[in-house]
């Protein structure tokens, strides 16, 4: 198990189905504390009212600040963990709908959790409540029709929200989603008006971002100049071959340089744990068919030959970036261009009638997510600014086929 500590934060980074009981053993001997993102509990929540309530409140203090998981069965002195003795129910089954019914049914607005049972070798129970950090915040606890207080947690454990941290709660969330999209916008002129960490071959470009919504939520910062790692993790797309060095921004890989040294691809790692990747030389000049964007190409470097964008995830999971992640994708400098077909045959009806194709973003919950999934929407959105109805580079199960 891959263990962060960053600041005061205290994470499991591993996948909430993949934790076994030799992972929560190592977290235990490891005598990692409870803080903002973890709470242990001996005794499993019991089904008096009280209990209840007490569900809810350590439930909606994570959704309201970074995410966490609440262990059950865990035995802890001062927020220490000490063993795991687990707790036993009659059926571990129904105690996870009884507990998932109470969450589902007693906060405002509803929260995304999951829950994730493990056996000690005992033969008795462990349970992870993972929490997410909630777009929706803040919850509120609403028990038996009747609205109650807001919690949030500091590294002390979980405390009611006075009326100021209400009120910047209140408008947090669509501070930070509007500075996501303003930083978004703005990286994307930078990279149109040539203003790159590495200079760029003219032409078309493919921008990627991937912005981890704690990035401007918790203001998280990375020690770049700490982490050799990036060289390798956050390559440049379409790159077999590539160098890379610390900026101002944080770190930037870059490769494929041709036509005076200006580069084809770069990668920047920004010290907030966001990630820009451009690929440039996507659009070209056909004698006979005209300017042609490559969709096929970059297609296949994100989602096939080089798995770029799954390898980015892992990296970005490999670094202790934990999500929601906002996901944009942009197509630049493509004005007049058409998406090739097998015809062969010029049709101007199907030239893209802008210069940059902003497409709406998309929010990644899970590292793992198959790329496909995140990605061929937006590239169906590319195509229909080409006239298309859909990328005919994926059939209609989503599989690609190339052409």
């Amino acid at each position: 198990m891959a263990i962060t500590r960053r600041e005061d934060k205290c994470m499991i980074d591993i996948p909430l189905d993949r934790i076994t009981y030799a992972d929560i053993d190592r977290f235990t001997q490891e005598k990692w504390p409870e803080g903002k993102t973890v709470d242990y509990k001996r005794d499993a929540y019991g089904g008096k009212d009280d209990d209840k309530k007490e569900l809810l409140k350590d439930v909606s203090s994570f959704a309201n600040t970074h995410g966490g998981d609440i262990i059950i069965g865990v035995d802890e002195d001062k927020g220490v963990p000490t063993g795991i003795p687990g707790f036993t129910v009659p059926d571990i089954d129904k105690e996870k709908l009884r507990l998932e019914g109470i969450i589902r049914q007693g906060l405002e607005p509803r929260v995304e959790f999951a829950l994730h049972h493990v056996s000690t070798p005992s033969s008795t129970s462990v349970l992870v409540i993972r929490v997410k950090e909630s777009l929706l915040a803040p919850h509120r606890v609403v028990f038996q029709g009747k609205p109650g207080e807001f919690w949030a947690r500091s590294s002390a454990g979980k405390y009611s929200m006075d009326t100021d941290e209400l009120r910047r709660a209140f408008t947090l969330t669509d501070s930070v989603y509007a500075q996501i999209r303003a930083f978004r916008q703005s990286r994307v002129e930078m990279v149109a008006a040539g203003e790159t960490p590495m200079p760029l071959m003219p032409g078309g470009k493919v921008i990627l971002h991937l912005i981890p919504v704690s990035s401007f939520r918790s203001r998280q910062m990375f020690d770049v100049a700490a982490m050799p790692q990036l060289g390798t993790e956050f390559p440049p797309m379409a790159a077999s071959g590539w160098d890379h060095r610390l900026n101002l921004d944080g770190h930037v890989a870059y490769g494929g340089g041709r036509n005076g040294g200006a580069c084809r691809s770069y990668t920047q790692f920004f010290r907030n744990g966001s990630v820009e990747a451009v690929l440039a030389d996507v659009v070209r000049e056909d004698k006979q068919e005209g300017k042609l964007l490559l969709a096929g190409h970059y297609e296949q470097t994100l989602t096939q030959e080089y798995q770029f964008f799954k390898r980015l995830l892992a990296s970005l999971r490999g670094v202790g970036v934990q999500p929601p992640v906002w996901c944009f994708l942009t197509i630049a400098g493509v004005k007049g261009a058409r998406i090739p077909t097998d015809d062969h045959f010029p049709d101007e009806n199907r030239a893209i009638d802008r210069d940059t194709l902003m497409l709406p973003e998309c929010v990644i919950d899970d590292l793992e997510v198959d790329s496909s999934v995140i990605l061929r929407p937006m590239f169906d959105l590319v195509w229909n600014a080409s006239g298309f109805t859909r990328s005919f580079n994926f059939d209609a199960n989503a599989k690609w086929v190339g052409r």
